[in-house]
């Protein structure tokens, strides 16, 4: 009974030794204070667990390296270029905040990384933001707080990301057709869901004082001078290329 008792006993010092090893990983690893050497390396890298090897290598300046541009497959790339990557399993858009480069601790192979901040689409906004889709443009982007670190071997391709009246006056610009043309005029912040500036205050079109899409087809009025969109005058394109010089319902009354 005694050596049941005392097995029992040897069993529970090593389950607490086992719970406490693990606490100290977890708050070491809460605040950044692995031991980087080259086992951690190239088990982080393996993972692809890119933001907490970066988080760690940084702060051992022998290791981590910033730099300005980085040239990769013949392309340039440089700080605040937004760029379009395989970011699990899914294409994501992000724009560059930072270049960095790992040294390993055997060969001095180095591993390449970018920090990107990334760019949401109207489909992640939150549903509060259901009445805005119409007046928000497939090719828009919203800027987030969001980074991430992710490996130079995940870029696809290069993109613009421009104002919208830039975007107006390159919307014939065979880069469209590439899906490599998109604009912007809000960032989004995923914490407090909010877009900033309010599509509120954004400059308004059409009797439903609604932002402009420019995916959308609008008619001029030339009595009030307003852009109209197609559906809210109840007019159908075709309809609308018979008509030279168009007067608004509203201004007919």
């Amino acid at each position: 009974m005694a050596e049941i008792e005392k097995e029992s006993s040897n069993e529970q010092i090593i389950k607490d030794q086992i719970e406490q090893d693990e606490r100290i990983q977890e708050d070491q690893q809460k605040n950044g204070e692995y031991k980087f050497n080259q086992e951690k390396f190239e088990e982080l890298a393996k993972q692809k667990n890119y933001n907490t090897l970066a988080k760690i290598a940084e702060k051992n300046k022998s290791q981590f390296k910033i730099f300005k541009r980085l040239k990769w497959k013949g392309q340039l790339y440089q700080i605040n270029e937004s760029i379009r990557v395989n970011f699990q399993d899914s294409l994501r858009i992000g724009i560059i905040k930072r270049i960095a480069s790992i040294k390993s601790f055997v060969d001095n192979q180095e591993l390449p990384l970018l920090q990107l901040n990334w760019y949401f689409s109207k489909i992640d906004l939150d549903s509060q933001w259901e009445r805005y889709m119409k007046c928000f443009s497939e090719y828009e982007l919203f800027l987030t707080e969001i980074s991430d670190f992710i490996f130079i071997g995940q870029i696809i391709d290069k993109v613009k990301v421009l104002s919208l009246n830039e975007y107006d006056s390159f919307l014939d610009d065979d880069i469209s057709g590439q899906n490599r043309l998109f604009f912007m005029r809000c960032t989004y912040n995923t914490d407090k869901k909010s877009i900033n500036p309010n599509p509120n205050e954004l400059e308004k079109v059409c009797f439903c004082d609604m932002p402009q899409n420019p995916d959308l087809v609008y008619i001029f009025c030339e009595s009030c001078k307003k852009w109209l969109h197609m559906d809210c005058v109840h007019l159908t394109e075709d309809e609308a290329k018979n008509i030279e010089e168009y007067i608004c319902v509203q201004c007919n009354k």
